[in-house]
């Protein structure tokens, strides 16, 4: 009798352990972006345990070690689990797993962390994606918005987007569409640091009449070329864009297929030098950025770590690479004089 009662308390227990085990679902959803849409070289292995220290960190009674083919948990100086490697380094459904098995035995032994598991799996996501690349990151969700000016003596649409953010190409021409017979627009670009790739291509689109906006390339190596539609909502009349060092990526990819298209001047200072494409993803109140390829000017050119120059430098002593703060008004002025010149 007394030996059915701890088979049945053994079961019971073993039922509440299973009822509580967490899902990680955010970690979970990374995994499987990173088999099908990750650009670089996987190495799983290493972003999931080099993730995984992070427990000692949030609880030093845990510790985590490994040898080539084994991983050991520590609680309180005490073995309490062993684990076999995948030997798959890239396997991401096998390394998912073993993720998730280790911060279930942690939580486990573990009330507070228990109780915070979320908060553990929102440390552990953040870990995993600080070791993938330069550029993948989580981040607060941005302020997304486009300031947009009409110059009523010089005929001017002024357009600032703070970032390439889904539905921005739309609004800037209805914007355009709103200014019958402009003499020009400025698009200033200073301090945008990108945002949605397909965006960029649909903004650039709008001003190129059948060329090539961009290309790509992805984790399989496979290129894809982005052609323009037909039409040019400006029907050819002047665009100048203002750059600094804080343009970036998708702004860098509209301002370099304008330029390398003698459809738009570049005026201002170098930009950053930035061409990942990234994934851009929603998860409650953050967003995640996750590589998912590179993109390429017209010509073919990278501009990683290059940056672009513009054609009319406007720094410190006519500088590309030091901005002159002393006018804030200074490459607006000089663009708008561009474009009444250009068009007149």
């Amino acid at each position: 009798m007394l030996k059915k009662f701890w088979c049945i308390l053994f079961g019971l227990y073993m039922s509440i352990q299973q009822a509580y085990a967490y899902e990680f679902a955010k970690i979970s959803e990374l995994f499987n972006m990173l088999q099908n849409k990750y650009t670089s070289e996987l190495d799983l292995e290493d972003i999931s345990l080099s993730s995984l220290k992070i427990l000692s960190q949030i609880d030093n009674s845990f510790k985590l070690y490994h040898s080539d083919s084994k991983a050991f948990l520590y609680h309180d100086n005490h073995l309490i689990a062993t684990y076999t490697l995948p030997q798959e380094k890239n396997n991401s459904v096998l390394w998912r797993n073993l993720t998730q098995d280790i911060l279930n035995k942690c939580l486990h032994y573990s009330s507070d962390l228990m109780e915070n598991s979320q908060s553990l799996e929102t440390l552990v996501f953040n870990a995993m994606v600080h070791y993938l690349d330069k550029f993948s990151r989580v981040d607060n969700i941005p302020s997304a918005h486009i300031v947009s000016k009409y110059d009523h003596q010089n005929n001017i649409v002024y357009l600032k987007p703070t970032l390439f953010f889904s539905g921005i190409s739309n609004d800037i021409k209805k914007i355009i569409s709103n200014h019958a017979n402009l003499d020009g627009i400025i698009l200033d670009l200073r301090g945008c640091k990108g945002g949605n790739f397909s965006e960029a291509l649909k903004t650039a689109d709008l001003f190129l009449d059948g060329t090539i906006i961009a290309y790509s390339s992805n984790n399989k190596k496979q290129q894809k070329y982005y052609n323009a539609t037909p039409g040019d909502i400006l029907e050819g009349k002047p665009i100048a864009i203002l750059t600094d060092s804080y343009t970036a990526s998708a702004a860098e990819l509209i301002a370099a297929a304008l330029s390398e298209q003698s459809r738009a001047t570049i005026i201002g200072t170098k930009t950053y030098g930035k061409n990942s494409i990234q994934d851009i993803y929603q998860l409650d109140d953050q967003i995640l950025f996750l590589t998912s390829g590179y993109f390429y000017t017209p010509s073919g050119k990278s501009i990683h770590q290059v940056g672009l120059m513009p054609q009319i430098c406007t720094g410190i002593d006519n500088s590309c690479l030091l901005p002159d703060t002393r006018d804030n008004l200074k490459d607006i002025k000089i663009a708008t004089k561009l474009i009444k010149r250009n068009f007149s």
